[in-house]
């Protein structure tokens, strides 16, 4: 059972998180920011490399509707591709298009680049040891999943 402390640190560590993901989207942010549910399809199709939208629906928990809008509008601002299934033509295969990948990889850098300079122009060396050092710990809590 966790503790009082432990229960505030989790608390603590979520909000800081949060803000800082919203900080880096308000950066970054404009006409071709995506949305969470966007950038959650992006995520999974950049682990899978591809799937089949009812496979997204299922992942993400959303339906199929709202899919097709995520979908449709991802491939207006090109970042996927659909093909049509080899084995059944009923189904479409969704992809990350090249464009897609150029595009998050470059925002991806982007995003760094700017949390780079923050840490350099806020934190001192010791700090910056000490951040390295969450780094580590905050790793362990993923690594068993």
């Amino acid at each position: 059972m966790p503790s009082e402390k432990d229960l505030k640190l989790a608390h603590q560590l979520r909000d800081a998180l949060a803000r800082l993901r919203r900080n880096l989207r308000k950066q970054f942010g404009g006409p071709a920011q995506l949305s969470v549910a966007e950038e959650n399809v992006v995520r999974i199709l950049l682990s899978q490399e591809r799937a089949l939208p009812s496979e997204l629906c299922a992942q993400l928990k959303i339906s199929s509707q709202f899919m097709s809008q995520v979908l449709h509008r991802l491939e207006e601002m090109d970042y996927i591709n659909r093909k049509e299934s080899a084995t059944d033509k009923r189904k479409t295969i969704v992809s990350l298009s090249k464009k897609g990948l150029l595009r998050l990889e470059q925002r991806r850098k982007e995003k760094e680049d700017w949390l780079a300079m923050r840490i350099s122009n806020i934190y001192n060396r010791e700090e910056k040891e000490s951040l390295y050092q969450a780094l580590g710990l905050l790793g362990r809590l993923y690594e068993d999943q």
